[in-house]
């Protein structure tokens, strides 16, 4: 018991911390956990504690474990969606500094061009700045004969000329070298972005890792949780089975003394008969204001997989809840009976009985006559009882049958 009490702690610590927080956990899921725990604890109501905690701990797991299956799932997804994203990256990255080299290259060539045009230009820069144009110009002005005037302006033509394009090609090397500097200055900014974005995708990527691996994790340990709690029921299993015989042993002891109680020559006390019902047509009330939680029937047991029979309704109510007599009739048992804890049966002719088990308190005694609708007991959770709830049986010849079709159709008050 001390180990399936450890795995039902484990299970409610990590209950807020086996999904990251990309994989909420929604109201209706905490729902579903606590339904198929409630039905669980529905069906192993008969059974040991160590059975019934193995019980809290496989419902728990088996509802939870679709979900956590569901995380690795997406968080794989996630993982390969953040991986080619990052590949995508890395490649803009590369391409990126590949631009950046390509740009710084072009740069370092304008640059070059522009000083091998001002040292190619030097001269006549130099010349230009120590008045040689001007001393050309007197000498042509000075000259006496008109060919060498003529001569004399045409060089100075060529001259300036070739000045004018020397200024030009400097120019337009400066500028070259300009747009070059901010096409690298552009594929400097472009190269630094990309791998700032291929780092933040990896980093991405490492994270969705992280998620897959912690849902993973969460799997792996509800399904862990999953074995030790079958393990520990496995170990009762015989004393499972041993518990259910004497259950069955016991509603038979029953069954043999409603049988010897019932006497037909007092005539029908509550308007039954041994012939079946016949939706609610007999005139008998629900017993408790509550809501049915479990039927009467054959099942298979949740764990073991032998078939049983759940000799009665169920109906949920809180603790303390008036229970009333379903028809009248004769008190013909008021007591303890082991699995049933406290319980009423009371007899209403042809051979037909009622039974309220699990009370926390009797109200009627032995042989006492009460009217339909009359409060005999109160709610409770003795015996084997997983939490307060009525446990109603009818009876036909100390034979369990279901009760539902002796009540009224909506099973409501």
């Amino acid at each position: 018991m001390r180990r399936i009490g450890w795995l039902l702690a484990a299970l409610l610590l990590t209950a807020g911390t086996a999904s990251s927080p990309a994989f909420g956990v929604s109201q209706s899921d905490l729902d579903e956990v606590d339904r198929q725990k409630a039905e669980m604890a529905a069906e192993l109501e008969d059974a040991s504690d160590e059975v019934r905690a193995a019980g809290a701990v496989l419902a728990e797991t088996e509802a939870r474990l679709p979900g956590a299956e569901h995380d690795v799932d997406v968080a794989q997804g996630r993982v390969a969606a953040a991986e080619a994203e990052s590949a995508q990256a890395a490649r803009e990255a590369e391409a990126a500094r590949e631009a950046l080299a390509a740009a710084e290259a072009e740069y370092e060539a304008a640059a070059a061009a522009v000083d091998e045009a001002r040292e190619a230009r030097a001269s006549l820069f130099n010349a230009t700045a120590r008045g040689a144009e001007l001393l050309t110009v007197d000498a042509i002005l000075a000259s006496d004969e008109p060919a060498e005037a003529i001569d004399g302006l045409t060089y100075l033509e060529f001259l300036m000329d070739g000045r004018d394009q020397a200024v030009q090609e400097v120019t337009l090397s400066r500028r070259e070298a300009a747009n070059a500097e901010n096409a690298a200055a552009t594929a400097q900014a472009a190269a630094e972005a990309a791998e700032a974005a291929a780092a933040q995708a990896l980093a991405d990527a490492q994270a969705r890792e992280a998620e897959a691996h912690a849902a993973q994790l969460a799997v792996q340990q509800l399904q862990s949780d999953q074995e030790a709690a079958l393990a520990v029921a496995e170990s009762s299993r015989d004393e499972a089975q041993s518990d259910y015989d004497d259950l069955e042993a016991e509603s038979e002891r029953l069954a043999d003394q409603l049988r010897r109680e019932d006497d037909d020559d007092n005539g029908d006390h509550g308007g039954g008969s041994s012939s079946g019902g016949g939706g609610g047509g007999r005139g008998w009330v629900v017993p408790v204001d509550g809501w049915k939680s479990s039927d009467f029937g054959w099942r298979m047991h949740p764990i073991f997989g032998y078939a049983r029979l759940h000799g009665g309704t169920d109906f949920a109510a809180s603790s303390g809840t008036t229970i009333h007599a379903a028809a009248s009739g004769k008190v013909v048992y008021a007591g303890w009976s082991s699995g049933y804890g406290k319980l009423t049966c009371i007899s209403h002719g042809g051979g037909v009985t009622s039974c309220y088990a699990h009370q926390s308190s009797i109200w009627v005694s032995y042989g006492e006559h009460v009217d339909k609708d009359e409060g005999i007991g109160a709610v409770g959770t003795t015996g084997d009882s997983t939490g307060p709830h009525l446990h109603f049986e009818v009876r036909v010849n100390g034979e369990r049958v279901n009760p539902v079709p002796y009540l009224p159709s909506c099973l409501c008050r």
